[in-house]
């Protein structure tokens, strides 16, 4: 009862100063939550500008972080940039900032300071893999083959079982046509997961280096029954039978690839490969059907179908 009265004789004698301390904080907890509730239901403005108020009260990795990503949600990648580089600032050994900013910098098309970021955080903490492929994927954007195999080993020494990296070296190799170095990653890859689509689709292309047609086949094959929609396979599959004259099997490779997927790209491979086998009218319906799917392969067609220019030129369904 006395401290009571005592409140209502003298007031409340809370310095100025705590109480907008605590005024701030409250609306710091009300904006930093409403941004998250907004997040959650899709209202990716209405998160901004939340977490953006919250920042102006004060400085907080976590809701900067928010509005990172939220700022990818909204595809401005420039925000997501300059909020990172104040996180870097707030807190130097954070190395998720780091990795987080290569990332954007990728999605910029900003290769040297994707580079410059990962080769920071790797002296931040030199025993983790993952900055020495972000610098990897920068070298390959940069057309530097020598360094992103560097970099990759370099990740793979520190993670053995870095998979990702191992499909990215080999496909990398198999660029540089190193295809004796690429079947070693490919072997290691088969080893940890013999139905991955990306390892024997790169397995197939290695055998394809290599020489070995009906090795690279039997791959491509594989990557069909995982995935009936790979174009790739199925016309790599009629190159090789073409190659062999084995017109009739090229063209029934098509076929199937038809009946699952009628894209005007097939159709002019088969076009062209009809042409080759003989049947100028089968090559002449192809051409019209690529012709209806995709109206601008008109430029492009001749180039394809190589000794197909005079039948085009004569028979151009377009007029």
């Amino acid at each position: 009862m006395m401290n009571l009265l005592k409140k209502l004789f003298t007031g409340n004698n809370e310095p100025e100063e705590n109480v907008r301390h605590k005024n701030e904080e409250r609306n710091f907890d009300i904006l930093k939550y409403d941004g998250i509730r907004a997040q959650r239901i899709g209202k990716w403005i209405y998160a901004e500008k939340c977490f953006k108020e919250a920042l102006n009260i004060r400085p907080d990795l976590e809701t900067a972080s928010l509005l990172v990503s939220t700022s990818l949600q909204l595809n401005k990648l420039d925000q997501a940039h300059e909020v990172l580089g104040q996180m870097i600032s707030l807190e130097p050994q954070r190395l998720q900032s780091y990795l987080d900013l290569a990332r954007v910098c990728y999605l910029q098309e900003h290769y040297d300071d994707m580079l410059a970021t990962a080769q920071q955080a790797a002296q931040l903490v030199p025993d983790n893999e993952t900055p020495y492929f972000l610098q990897a994927q920068a070298y390959h954007k940069l057309g530097d083959s020598i360094h992103t195999i560097v970099a990759l080993t370099q990740a793979i020494s520190r993670k053995e079982d870095f998979t990702e990296a191992y499909l990215m070296r080999g496909q990398v190799l198999l660029e540089m046509k190193q295809y004796n170095e690429a079947l070693e990653d490919v072997d290691f890859l088969l080893k940890h997961d013999s139905i991955d689509e990306e390892a024997l689709r790169l397995a197939a292309e290695v055998q394809q280096g290599l020489g070995n047609e009906d090795e690279a086949v039997t791959y491509y094959k594989k990557v069909i029954d995982l995935n009936p929609f790979n174009e790739h396979s199925y016309e790599q599959i009629a190159l090789i039978h073409a190659r062999k004259k084995e017109y009739a099997q090229a063209i029934t490779t098509l076929d199937e690839a038809l009946e699952i997927n009628e894209k005007a790209q097939l159709y002019q491979l088969r076009g062209k490969l009809k042409m080759d086998s003989g049947d100028k009218e089968g090559a002449l319906a192809d051409m019209k059907k690529a012709l209806e799917l995709n109206p601008e392969s008109e430029n492009r067609i001749s180039g394809h179908f190589d000794n197909f220019d005079t039948l085009y030129k004569s028979n151009n369904p377009l007029g």
